[in-house]
């Protein structure tokens, strides 16, 4: 019932780093877990553990309210992309999932080492919020991928550094909610992988909260180049030893 030592250092390392510098615990995660069990296994088994570290990056932050109901397009649309992403990740053979998954991550760890910038043109933000939200909650529904292109958008919105991190994280929030819904009433999260998914909560929660407590011992340019690192070995580790097949 328990998850196996593998899955719980995966869990509790990736939390760990998300707590420590910030870096996002799907991107690590999914791929990491997906060289073990398949991307659409990783995802079931650590949805109620993302739903718990979105939850507490919320909990007791305040939002202005005008920041919020600009956000609600990109939000909305958002919801509707993470429940397609997740008939998307249950219809999807595993063989795409694997490479999809893989490929996308490898991506967005040659984006930031390239250290370019690309931005939704501001002038029409409406658009954009609708465009830039469905995408983003479908790759958070397929594989918790949308944190790059949540980014994009609210950097596009000239925010500062503070509001742009509480502001994504409540959008994580809610397309981990929505996702969540999504599997359950998709028959995914029945007891017994239910019960497996609650029990790794407790490894998520505990890297992460232990990540939170030492943050500023070291520098987080050097947690971040750690990240980046594991981050491609673990895509590359999903390529390689990933479920094949069309089943």
């Amino acid at each position: 019932m328990w998850p196996s030592w593998e899955q719980t250092l995966i869990i509790s390392a990736t939390a760990l780093l998300e707590g420590a510098v910030g870096f996002d615990f799907g991107l690590l995660a999914v791929p990491a877990m997906g060289a073990l069990l398949g991307v659409r296994d990783s995802v079931i088994l650590l949805s109620l553990p993302n739903l718990a570290i979105a939850s507490s990056k919320v909990l007791g932050r305040k939002m202005p309210s005008e920041s919020l109901l600009r956000m609600m397009p990109f939000i909305g649309a958002g919801g509707v992309g993470a429940a397609v992403g997740v008939l998307t990740l249950l219809s999807a053979p595993p063989i795409a999932l694997k490479w999809g998954v893989g490929t996308f991550v490898l991506i967005c760890a040659a984006y930031s080492i390239s250290r370019l910038r690309f931005q939704f043109d501001p002038r029409d933000e409406t658009f954009f919020a609708y465009l830039a939200g469905l995408i983003s909650g479908w790759l958070g529904g397929v594989a918790y991928a949308g944190g790059p292109i949540a980014v994009m958008y609210l950097d596009s919105l000239r925010m500062n550094r503070t509001r742009l991190v509480r502001l994504m994280n409540v959008s994580a929030l809610a397309f981990a909610a929505v996702q969540v819904a999504a599997l359950s009433g998709s028959g995914n999260l029945l007891p017994s992988m239910a019960m497996r998914a609650a029990l790794a909560v407790f490894p998520a929660l505990a890297g992460f909260l232990i990540g939170r407590r030492i943050r500023g011992m070291f520098s987080p340019e050097i947690g971040y180049t750690a990240g980046l690192g594991l981050m491609i070995a673990a895509a590359l580790s999903l390529l390689i030893f990933g479920q094949d097949g069309w089943k």
